[in-house]
């Protein structure tokens, strides 16, 4: 892939992917900032904001482990032109939001008052975590991890306008095709790039995320075999949903993501 990914080092956890980052990559390293895991304050929030802001036209980046998936609201909060979200997730991020912080729980609620975002289109398998969820009139649960037959007709109902942002949290997969810190689903990677490759078809896809990465603990110097193994394995659907994107993989219609001159 010759277009640069965005690569947000809140956690390391990507630091050991040295396949994935011999590629051209932006790197930003924000492991010295406070206030971040799992649920983020406003002031955690504002510096990751600036910290994204000169990357704006980068149109992929990861994120780490799960634990920060609400970045994707910064990147689209920023993005401000009408779009669908397409969420590959075990879980449905969509708890009801806590006042004062925005955490990998709610962001999704979070971004369901954006003006410009139209829908949210949840893929979570056969078994998803349905923990905590309250339906929403704008969210969509897809019930097969499969992608429906007659793809054009489906995305024609489904997805209005042409535009969307796809955000895949690993832990959507199968788990011979990704280990992270938050379990595993039962979708499997041929499926979620099949799903990519039908979206980046029939619309056009500004902008994308991954996250879900397997945490190392703090207190080890190198990582263990065990974690070797889970490292390699997402690293691998790390870079194979990097290949899937990449001929599709479009950008804002705007001069950059968040310009509105």
């Amino acid at each position: 892939m010759s277009r640069p990914f965005l690569v947000l080092n809140l956690d390391d956890t990507l630091t050991w992917q040295s396949r994935l980052l011999a590629s051209p990559h932006e790197w930003v390293d924000l492991r010295h900032l406070t206030g971040k895991k799992s649920c983020a304050t406003p002031e955690a929030l504002s510096a990751i904001a600036a910290a994204l802001e000169p990357h704006r036209d980068v149109p992929l980046g990861y994120w780490g482990t799960g634990e920060y998936h609400y970045v994707t609201l910064l990147r689209l909060q920023s993005l401000r032109q009408p779009v669908s979200l397409v969420l590959f997730d075990h879980h449905h991020d969509a708890s009801p939001v806590q006042g004062g912080v925005v955490t990998c729980g709610d962001w999704v609620r979070h971004a369901l008052a954006l003006p410009w975002v139209r829908r949210v289109v949840w893929v979570g398998g056969r078994e998803p975590e349905l923990q905590r969820y309250l339906p929403h009139p704008r969210i969509l649960r897809v019930p097969e991890p499969a992608p429906p037959a007659r793809f054009a007709e489906w995305a024609d109902r489904t997805l209005p306008g042409s535009d969307i942002y796809i955000s895949v949290d690993k832990d959507v997969l199968a788990p011979d095709d990704a280990v992270t810190t938050w379990g595993a689903g039962d979708l499997p990677l041929a499926d979620l790039l099949s799903w990519l490759h039908l979206l980046g078809r029939h619309r056009r896809i500004v902008g994308a995320d991954v996250c879900g990465e397997w945490e190392i603990s703090p207190t080890q110097v190198v990582p263990s075999l065990q974690d070797r193994a889970a490292i390699r394995r997402n690293e691998q659907a790390n870079i194979a949903i990097r290949d899937a994107l990449a001929p599709v993989l479009h950008g804002s219609r705007l001069t950059g993501v968040g310009r509105t001159d």
